[in-house]
């Protein structure tokens, strides 16, 4: 960030330059401000901090194809679950997720998920049902992801008739961070935000966002050269 800033700094001072050529002295006489030596030396100072940049993306890069763990690459299965924090209108629910996923492409999978939630101190909850994917740009032992799904519900309260079925369809969007914690087992956080298409107003429901826990165990040959990030 540093260098980034620095290359930006450079860049606005020629410009300045540029525009202050034209300026005169006090013997009305065109005169530059710098030299051409100096403004050398500047663009051969900002050449070499793009340089650094470059060369600093290049070896994160390569850290990361040499160390990612095996876990994501293709053909890959995981299973997890977890508890899940939310709050809304002053009450507070808690849920538990399963979900289980196949790795399309690196870092690439999608899978099913089912949730099991309930208002605390109400006679409210739901369960869903729904299909998801993640993505994970970063892959090695501490790895991120973003992800969204797709579900369908149903309501359960005091509020609702026994006949009724309350049914409802949610979009979930997810960021999140996983951690390499033993053989092949992850520990996650992440955050969920939910959009309902409709809502119980009886039971002022309205379900927002979701601080969640989670473990997964990813299944799959590890390969030789990862194996050691995998233990």
């Amino acid at each position: 960030m540093k260098t980034t800033i620095t290359v930006i700094l450079f860049s606005m001072g020629l410009s300045v330059v540029s525009l202050a050529q034209s300026s005169t002295d006090s013997t009305n006489q065109n005169k530059p401000l710098i030299n051409e030596q100096t403004k050398q030396d500047i663009r051969q100072t900002a050449n070499q901090a793009s340089d650094k940049l470059e060369n600093e993306v290049g070896k994160s890069i390569s850290y990361q194809d040499a160390n990612q763990l095996n876990w994501f690459q293709p053909g890959n299965i995981f299973i997890g679950a977890g508890p899940g924090f939310g709050a809304s209108n002053g009450q507070v629910y808690f849920d538990i997720n399963t979900r289980i996923g196949y790795f399309f492409q690196p870092g690439f999978m999608a899978g099913l998920r089912y949730d099991s939630d309930r208002l605390l101190a109400k006679s409210y909850h739901a369960r869903q049902f729904g299909a998801f994917a993640r993505y994970y740009p970063f892959r090695t032992r501490i790895s991120s992801f973003v992800g969204a799904s797709l579900n369908s519900g149903r309501e359960f309260s005091d509020n609702i008739p026994a006949d009724t079925k309350s049914k409802y369809t949610s979009v979930g969007l997810e960021l999140g961070i996983m951690a390499w914690i033993a053989h092949r087992l992850g520990a996650e956080l992440s955050f969920e935000s939910n959009f309902y298409n409709k809502i119980d107003p009886a039971v002022s429901r309205g379900k927002g966002g979701r601080l969640k826990l989670g473990v997964n165990y990813y299944f799959g040959t590890v390969g030789k050269k990862k194996a050691k990030l995998a233990r």
